[in-house]
């Protein structure tokens, strides 16, 4: 016969914490920790014995007044709650006794949510009234629950965000890594430091605390229009020896930004380089400086900032510099706050060896274990409107000498126009028509719909993924891959795929796949190529590959870098964060 004690609390104080897995399956399927004794504490006063039957079983609901209605009532966190107030005997997180009020846990707790505005989070999510409201009563088992649920909400929202990427577009195909709860409890039972706590529940990487410095710098002047000076004016590209008032406001705004190195304090985002960090083609200045002149500091000053905003670093300013130069903090701040939720979205998975490739960066890059970058290059990504996904996957292999399997789409609305016109195009471009003679298909009557067989590319020269693709096989049917087209990566903007991810040096990517696999990985992959003939590489050391898109971020400098919203999802995501409450500034 299991006894349980509930000694030292009313019998509504002890209704009030419903635990229902205590009553209704023994002492045997509680937590060690709460079988100890057979008995749980509640506090000094009188007592009631549940005696079980026979067979093990829990008395009926009728046996017991109330438990019927605790039974009935409740979900699955109610559930979760139940276990660990067991396991600790039902003793209370937040306060140190029972009747005490405005317990120093609770407050800690009340003003970590009225904080969550610096992580771009709306304090009205967590029912702030109702939080404060508890603390003007004594303490008791209703306020206890509120206070440890919405402990679980904040940490749920400050480590994995608030939003479900999918609900707002199906190209962002990412599940948020949502903390565990009963790790989440555990240490909210463990801890001894309520603040130490609460401050750890957002992501501690240097990326994501550097966004919340930067949020916090930007939405103090974000209604200021002159923060960072006057906007520099429309007209023709500014370089090295012009002169004029746009000169003098370019002058001004990098000084601002922190991007010119003056004397003077800036309202920066990002580290300022030293001027022999960043090359230039004119002696540098020397003596003071004439603000209408573009002179080899300003030069520096322009290359440091197109930079860190993914520009051709050619010190020139063009159209798409004078863009990003006359974008707002408020805009800039807006932009930051979306990335923080990003930043919440992946912050776990962000870890060890590694393959990201950012798509507004316009970059992949390989990460060794210990975090440090052991390979990088520009890739093109997918025009408007064939955007690349955002998703996460495993590399497990590459093809060398691909064969290429033209998608349908491509077929039907680009090469079916071309062989109305030519039905030789397709072997001008080592194609071949499976099912068919291209030759003896009528093709002015060909439909979308009646497209006859599937067209694939042979390997070789001007094959459309070039000598390799990396492949990590997913629904989407995206992979990295090599092309022929090489001047597209020369450009600023590289949104010109069907949506797959072409990389600028994939001999390289190859080589560094088969590190510890082969003895020669360079010469290898060499050599699979020199054969002509497709040949699947499958990868010993399979990498998870994360698609993401980052539009501000802290590299490894400690700059914070800005990406143009090449899919305009930043948009998506600023209104689905103001729906929930979330003030941000108006860009």
């Amino acid at each position: 016969m299991n006894r349980f004690v509930f000694d030292g609390a009313p019998a509504a104080a002890f209704r009030a914490l419903p635990v229902v897995a205590a009553l209704a399956l023994g002492a045997s399927a509680l937590p060690a920790s709460a079988q100890t004794g057979n008995t749980l504490s509640l506090g000094q006063q009188a007592a009631e014995t549940i005696t079980y039957n026979a067979d093990g079983k829990a008395p009926s609901a009728r046996a017991l007044p109330g438990l019927d209605a605790m039974l009935a009532g409740g979900d699955v966190l109610d559930r979760t709650l139940d276990w660990f107030y067991a396991s600790r005997r039902f003793e209370p997180v937040w306060s140190k006794g029972r009747g005490v009020i405005a317990p120093a846990g609770a407050r800690s707790l009340i003003a970590a949510v009225e904080g969550v505005e610096k992580h771009a989070l709306s304090p009205s999510e967590y029912d702030l009234p109702a939080l404060e409201a508890a603390l003007d009563k004594p303490w008791d088992a209703a306020a206890e629950r509120l206070f440890t649920r919405t402990y679980l909400k904040l940490a749920r929202d400050l480590g994995s965000g608030v939003l479900e990427p999918r609900r707002l577009s199906r190209n962002m195909d990412v599940s948020p890594a949502r903390p565990d709860q009963d790790e989440l409890l555990s240490r909210l039972g463990a801890s001894r430091d309520f603040d130490r706590l609460l401050d750890g529940l957002a992501p501690q990487t240097a990326d994501y605390q550097a966004l919340l410095a930067t949020y916090e710098r930007l939405s103090a002047i974000a209604d200021d229009p002159g923060a960072w000076g006057p906007q520099v004016a429309k007209g023709g590209s500014l370089s090295i020896g012009d002169r004029g008032p746009r000169v003098a406001a370019l002058r001004a705004r990098l000084t601002a930004m922190g991007d010119l190195v003056t004397d003077a304090p800036a309202a920066g985002l990002g580290t300022v380089v030293a001027a022999a960090d960043i090359t230039s083609d004119v002696p540098l200045d020397t003596g003071e400086p004439d603000a209408k002149r573009f002179d080899s500091a300003l030069e520096i000053a322009v290359k440091h900032f197109q930079a860190r905003h993914g520009l051709n670093e050619d010190g020139v300013v063009g159209p798409a510099t004078l863009d990003a130069l006359n974008t707002s903090p408020a805009v800039r701040a807006r932009q930051v706050a979306v990335n923080l939720e990003r930043a919440r979205w992946n912050s776990e998975r962000m870890r060890g060896a590694r393959i990201v490739a950012n798509l507004p960066d316009y970059t992949v890059r390989v990460f060794r274990p210990d975090e440090t970058v052991r390979y990088e290059s520009r890739v093109v990504i997918g025009k408007y409107k064939h955007q690349t996904v955002e998703f996460s996957h495993e590399m497990d292999h590459m093809v060398v000498n691909p064969t290429w399997y033209v998608p349908n789409s491509i077929a039907v609305n680009e090469i079916l126009p071309k062989l109305r016109a030519d039905p030789g195009y397709l072997a001008s471009r080592n194609m071949r028509l499976s099912g068919a003679d291209p030759y003896e298909v009528e093709w002015e009557f060909v439909t979308p719909s009646t497209f006859p067989g599937r067209i694939q590319q042979r390997p070789g020269r001007g094959n459309a993924l070039g000598r390799v693709k990396f492949m990590f096989p997913n629904r989407h049917a995206i992979y990295l891959h090599d092309t022929p087209q090489r001047r597209l990566f020369a450009r600023d903007n590289r949104a010109f795929s069907h949506g797959c991810v072409r990389v600028e040096k994939p001999a390289e990517l190859a080589a560094v796949l088969l590190e510890g696999q082969v003895s020669d990985p360079e010469g290898s992959f060499e050599r699979w190529v020199a054969r002509g003939s497709e040949r699947y590489v499958h990868l010993d050391e399979k990498l998870p590959v994360h698609l993401v898109y980052r539009t501000a971020w802290r590299d490894e400098q400690g700059t914070i870098q800005f990406r143009r919203d090449v899919y305009r999802r930043d948009q998506l995501i600023a209104e689905a964060l103001e729906q929930r409450g979330v003030r941000l500034p108006e860009g």
